[in-house]
């Protein structure tokens, strides 16, 4: 499974907070660790030779590899072709999302989606350690080994603001282009606007061949998702009031707030039994 224009045998980091693709790596790891432990506690029962264990709590999965940059090619500088795109996805420069701990409520690197084949992870780059390995006449360096370790990112309920929310876990959804198939086509089968999918997969011809390409569909806010609800309701209660002039304007409202357009044709179907 790959994205748009990427190689559906590369690995791949998605940034949940851009929704966008950060980073297909130059050549797959040749080994890849994934680790997983729990914490158990012995009983504290003297006079035993063996004592019962208890299940205390289970750590955040980790995954590690390594990746190699190689620039030998065009002598480019590996570090500024490579090795910074990498270490861009460490820098702290995202504000945590409505679903986070109010303590957390400072910049944090971004939140990604990491997969390669049918292995997916959602995480955080937990470190990267760089060692350069090649160097041209001049001193640019041409090939690079990076050890990447990953951190499963998950958040647990908390309360805060008086109510109780959730980070949007939701996984990423792909979609292959049929032959024949619009931009306009493909978003509105998958209930987005045509703009969110095209700049979701730096789409800027809209009448261009996407033919057996996979597009990446942007999450939908859930404040989009409340103000589309919101605005759908309002059309159906005007509708059922009577009031037909309220109703088609709520019902148009509907349509430009609802970024799935679930909401909208909602309304609008509603409209249609009433009238």
């Amino acid at each position: 499974m790959s994205l748009s224009g990427g190689s559906a045998s590369k690995a791949w980091f998605y940034n949940l907070d851009t929704q966008a693709t950060a980073f297909e790596v130059q050549y797959n790891p040749k080994e890849f660790r994934v680790e997983k432990s729990l914490t158990w506690q012995e009983a504290n029962n003297q006079g035993l030779s063996t004592n019962p264990i208890q299940f205390q709590k289970g750590a955040p999965m980790t995954a590690s590899f390594d990746l190699v940059f190689d620039t030998t090619a065009d002598g480019a500088n590996v570090q500024k072709v490579w090795v910074d795109k990498l270490l861009s996805l460490t820098n702290a420069n995202q504000t945590p999302q409505q679903g986070e701990p109010a303590e957390q409520d400072k910049k944090r690197p971004p939140a990604l989606h990491f997969q390669w084949g049918t292995f997916e992870m959602k995480c955080v780059i937990e470190s990267v350690n760089t060692t350069y390995l090649m160097f041209a006449t001049d001193g640019t360096a041409v090939r690079a080994r990076c050890s990447v370790k990953l951190k499963q990112w998950e958040l647990a309920d908390f309360e805060g603001s008086g109510s109780s929310t959730r980070f949007n876990a939701d996984k990423i959804k792909l979609v292959s282009v049929k032959g024949g198939e619009t931009v306009s086509q493909v978003a509105a089968a998958n209930g987005v606007s045509t703009r969110a999918l095209a700049q979701a997969n730096g789409i800027t011809d809209p009448l261009a061949d996407l033919t057996g390409k996979v597009l990446t569909v942007p999450q939908v806010t859930a404040a989009a998702k409340s103000a589309a609800s919101g605005a759908a309701t309002a059309a159906v209660n005007a509708a059922l009031s009577g009031n037909s002039k309220n109703a088609g304007k709520a019902a148009e409202s509907a349509a430009k707030s609802a970024v799935t357009g679930a909401a909208s044709t909602a309304a609008k179907n509603a409209l249609k039994k009433l009238f």
